[in-house]
């Protein structure tokens, strides 16, 4: 049970971050950003390639995630003005499809630059450490602790910050917003980049788990709509509660034995157990039933 509870938060902070990043960009632009996955994939071959310079130093890693956080940001807002800011005024449905486009421009562009093969960080071996019986590496340990990190960040910015009331403002309303003062545009632009930064977060942290492909936006992008949507699109701290769902909804249904459920059908069978291949069907089926049940999600689907 430990190393269930270890492993979902594991794959909850992957989730979160880039849930986080997505739910802001909705929350002010009102689309469903198709290509804010793809931040995550040229965030992670941008940490990689920074990484891979000095790959013999640790703290290479380090320093090629701020870096890859901080060009990403800078490609979301570059994004945002050559395309989605001329489209402001179009329907939602254009600008998801743009970011669709986008999207599959922006995987094919890191699939020419690093190939198509999967990559690691260069990590040195590590020594797991026993927790109550769990085990966890000091690689996933930072994975969590920053997350855990960011999402405090990100709720000071939000709360008790000018800045925070700026944005959250804009989110409610951008013409009234507009009209007492505030610099929507500047706004549109950090959120952007927070957001982009965020994903960019996210996809080192999912390097940092496993490896990194030109694909992996692609195949991160079902689970990452899923927890903002599980958790109120729109909502930041929904999308946190979502990503946590997902975690332990995923690895809880690859952990469990389903065969004795096939009894109850009169089918015998000693262990079945759901492949890892399957596991994004978890997040699918967990996606309908809250559609179905309560669309709006588990928390408000926005921040007043």
């Amino acid at each position: 049970m430990i190393q269930i509870v270890i492993d979902s938060l594991i794959r909850a902070s992957e989730l979160a971050l880039l849930a986080v990043g997505l739910t802001m960009v909705y929350d002010v632009l009102r689309f469903p950003s198709f290509a804010h996955v793809e931040f995550g994939t040229v965030g992670a071959f941008i940490a990689l390639a920074v990484a891979s310079l000095a790959p013999d130093h640790a703290w290479a890693v380090v320093v090629g995630a701020t870096v890859a956080v901080i060009v990403s940001g800078l490609l979301g807002i570059g994004a945002d003005r050559l395309i989605f800011s001329r489209l402001r005024q179009a329907s939602p449905i254009i600008l998801m499809i743009a970011s669709f486009g986008l999207g599959i421009a922006m995987r094919f562009t890191v699939r020419a630059i690093w190939g198509p093969d999967a990559h690691g960080y260069p990590l040195p071996l590590q020594r797991p450490w026993l927790v109550l019986g769990g085990r966890i590496t000091p690689t996933a340990v930072i994975i969590i602790a920053a997350t855990l990190v960011c999402m405090l960040a990100f709720h000071l910015l939000l709360n008790h910050t000018r800045l925070g009331v700026a944005m959250r403002a804009t989110a409610d309303n951008a013409q009234l917003s507009e009209a007492s003062g505030i610099y929507t545009e500047r706004i549109i632009r950090l959120v952007w980049f927070i957001g982009c930064g965020f994903a960019a977060l996210g996809g080192v942290m999912l390097g940092l788990a496993t490896q990194i492909d030109p694909n992996m936006g692609f195949s991160i992008m079902l689970p990452v709509f899923a927890a903002a949507i599980l958790g109120g699109i729109g909502n930041p701290y929904g999308a946190v509660v979502g990503a946590c769902v997902l975690g332990f909804a995923e690895t809880i249904g690859l952990s469990i034995n389903w065969a004795p459920l096939l009894h109850w059908a009169g089918v015998t069978a000693g262990y079945l157990f759901i492949p890892t291949g399957y596991k994004q069907a978890i997040s699918f089926v967990i996606l309908i039933l809250i559609l179905l049940v309560r669309p709006q999600g588990l928390l408000k689907s926005r921040v007043s």
